[in-house]
């Protein structure tokens, strides 16, 4: 179909000349109708036509045939990444859900909004090494390194599958009683235990979701499980998607997720709040 010359490397994407041959006409008109979707963010359209692109292409490198790719060609430009491993796009259709918290969750989906399985979710969360795995800043920062990467391989719509289940897995823990826990080991000047702020309960929700699913239940059925992530701090898995998203598309995350996970937005978890 053609040649891409490449002249320029940008993590995780490959930029060129397209150099094109006869069989460019025929899908000529399929990449231009992924660019569009892609710009219009429409990526549940995107998916359906770049569907048809893999189908009938195959991107080969010097040392042969890629596993998975995604390629775009536009006005004599291309830019594309590979991956010598098949995507995985949980292809495990059953869905998890932990709600032993008292919270009512409408558990259904929006029609179109890409979601990820919790098994998917889950097995993605791994990547961070567990509750042994983010002792330390150091560790947390590089395993968090190391699912953005991982998630960057993923399809556009599983990147925000992973968002909006993160901020649903936020939203459970943001309860009362755990938001009112005071911080693990730390106490005011005058002996009395220091609370936790709004961003702290953020911060040490996503402490809990980091240190994988085992513990993420745990505390659901033993708040007082809760105590010990209030001395930890992980705002970085608050970024991951986001960063994978910008890396995959090019642009920044906009986009809202159906739950919020800033402190105190799930009434039912605080029923003061209630109005």
């Amino acid at each position: 179909m053609g040649e891409i010359v490449i002249e320029e490397t940008d993590f995780p994407w490959l930029r060129g000349r397209f150099i094109a041959g006869p069989a460019f006409a025929a899908f000529e008109p399929l990449f231009a109708r992924s660019g569009a979707l892609a710009d219009a963010e429409d990526w549940e359209g995107f998916e359906g036509v770049y569907g048809e692109i893999t189908k009938a292409l195959s991107l080969v490198s010097p040392s042969g045939p890629v596993a998975e790719f995604l390629l775009h060609i536009q006005d004599g430009h291309s830019w594309f990444r590979w991956s010598d491993e098949p995507f995985d796009d949980g292809d495990d259709d059953s869905d998890h859900v932990v709600n032993d918290s008292r919270t009512p969750l409408n558990n259904g989906v929006d029609p179109g909004l890409p979601i990820m399985t919790w098994e998917r979710f889950w097995q993605l969360i791994e990547v961070l090494g567990g509750d042994t795995g983010i002792e330390t800043c150091q560790d947390l920062e590089e395993g968090c390194a190391r699912l953005t990467k991982l998630l960057s391989c993923e399809p556009v719509s599983q990147i925000i599958g992973f968002g909006e289940r993160l901020s649903e897995a936020l939203y459970r823990l943001d309860q009362e009683q755990f938001g009112t826990l005071p911080i693990f080991g730390a106490v005011l000047p005058d002996g009395s235990p220091f609370p936790q702020s709004s961003d702290h309960f953020l911060y040490t929700r996503a402490a809990v979701v980091a240190a994988g699913r085992d513990a993420y239940e745990g505390v659901f059925y033993d708040p007082e499980r809760f105590a010990p992530f209030t001395a930890r701090q992980c705002e970085q898995l608050l970024y991951v998607h986001e960063e994978a998203f910008e890396q995959v598309t090019g642009t920044e995350w906009d986009r809202l997720t159906r739950y919020d996970h800033e402190s105190c937005s799930n009434k039912d978890g605080w029923p003061e709040l209630r109005g």
